[in-house]
């Protein structure tokens, strides 16, 4: 195919009288130009030395009809003829007409039926949408395929589409995961299939900026941008794989109820003054220790150990211990979540051997910079709890994939702990 072809819809023109011999050389077919009236036009589109193709079209009361359809060459026939016949659809829209119909012979069949068109008619949509695949085409630039812009204007356009789709399907993730409320389906599935979509239309806008360098940038650019376009696409895998299966996994969990997570075990001394809460919290943990608590409304301490688990969860453990102004103790070794439970204690102390770990928010498939409102809000509350804003912000600085296990003297300093039992 000739590259005079790969034209856009915004290169079609009115014809005018200066047109009108080599309308009549190359299509004969064509009523003359002087025929034209305000109801009916012909329209071409230019090549480099001469017109490519032409078309009429007239304006009836509910329909715009097409035809006679007429291009410079077999070979280049269909690629001009999707061009006039989009603009025409582009005119119908323009002055409110919902159907465009093929005047007989006007374009091969195969292609009318590739188009849409049944028995020559396509009814054709008049919203916003339309209108604005409608201004695209006029750019040169239409989403689902290659069109006749200029490289640095394709390059832009779908550059800058691919991001958006990027920003908004992986963004999707973030409000699911600090949401409000709990951990519905919808929260899954939707971040799930925004990813997939932006990912399948980032691909594609990707591969249309490859081929678009391919046909009009100049060899060594065309080369760069291949390698560029391989590195995209590659780093669009990089994504799915490394935060959205992750981050999605995790809701799904959650979602779940969290049973591989959830290792909760609650007993009440035999006094009934001391609750012991050991092992990791799953979203369904605080619910045993509300009920051990309702049972026994003689527990004046809280003595925790365990590696932490949802900070959900640890946040409601908390507010029960704040509530009942209870005390809280570690004797082992209370990390992560667990002493966002321990620091609900209005006493809080520690034995000799007893550690505390601290670190910073985390969860799969995100970084730093996802939760860095996340470890805002906790380095607050960890002030509001009586904790120093130095101790604070130590906990926040240490990276979520290790753990501060402070001295006692350190824990005592940062108010973390009111004493050390010996």
């Amino acid at each position: 195919m000739s590259s005079q072809a790969w034209v856009s819809v915004g290169a079609v023109r009115r014809a005018t009288a200066a047109d009108a011999e080599g309308i009549a050389r190359l299509f004969p077919s064509l009523p003359p130009v002087a025929s034209t009236s305000d109801t009916r036009a012909i329209f071409v589109i230019d090549g480099e030395t001469a017109l490519l193709g032409a078309v009429q079209l007239e304006q009836a009361s509910d329909h715009l009809a097409v035809g006679p359809l007429a291009t410079v060459s077999d070979g280049e026939r269909h690629e001009t003829a999707r061009v006039l016949i989009a603009f025409a659809e582009m005119t119908a829209r323009a002055i409110g007409l919902r159907e465009v119909r093929l005047r007989d012979g006007a374009v091969p069949t195969g292609l009318a039926t590739s188009l849409g068109y049944r028995e020559g008619a396509r009814r054709i949509r008049t919203g916003k949408l339309a209108r604005m695949v409608d201004h695209l085409e006029a750019l040169g630039v239409p989403l689902w395929r290659d069109g006749a812009a200029p490289f640095d204007l394709t390059l832009y356009y779908r550059g800058v589409w691919a991001a958006m789709a990027l920003l908004v399907g992986f963004g999707s993730i973030t409000l699911a995961v600090f949401g409000s409320g709990e951990v519905t389906l919808l929260h899954v599935l939707g971040p799930a299939l925004l990813c997939l979509a932006a990912s399948a239309f980032a691909f594609v806008q990707v591969c249309l900026i490859a081929i678009a360098a391919r046909r009009r940038a100049p060899v060594p650019i065309a080369l760069g941008i291949f390698v560029a376009a391989a590195l995209s696409i590659a780093g669009i895998g990089g994504l799915l794989y490394e935060r959205a299966v992750p981050s999605v996994g995790e809701l799904w969990a959650i979602y779940t109820g969290d049973e591989a997570l959830d290792t909760l075990a609650v007993s009440v001394s035999p006094d009934g003054t001391a609750l012991s809460v050991e092992g990791a919290y799953g979203t369904g943990s605080a619910a045993a220790v509300r009920q051990a608590l309702d049972r026994h409304p003689s527990i004046r301490r809280v003595v925790l150990a365990g590696p932490g688990g949802r900070i959900g969860t640890a946040f409601e453990i908390n507010r029960m211990i704040r509530n009942r102004k209870l005390a809280t103790r570690v004797d082992t070794g209370c990390a992560s979540a667990c002493t966002i439970a321990f620091l609900g204690g209005n006493d809080r102390s520690i034995s000799a051997t007893g550690r505390l770990g601290f670190h910073q928010g985390s969860f799969p498939g995100m970084g730093p910079n996802d939760l860095y409102e996340s470890n805002r809000d906790m380095r607050r509350f960890l002030v509001s709890s009586g904790v120093t804003p130095e101790f604070a912000q130590r906990v926040i600085d240490t990276p979520s994939d290790e753990i501060w296990t402070p001295t006692p003297q350190e824990l005592l300093a940062g108010r973390v702990v009111q004493r050390v039992n010996r």
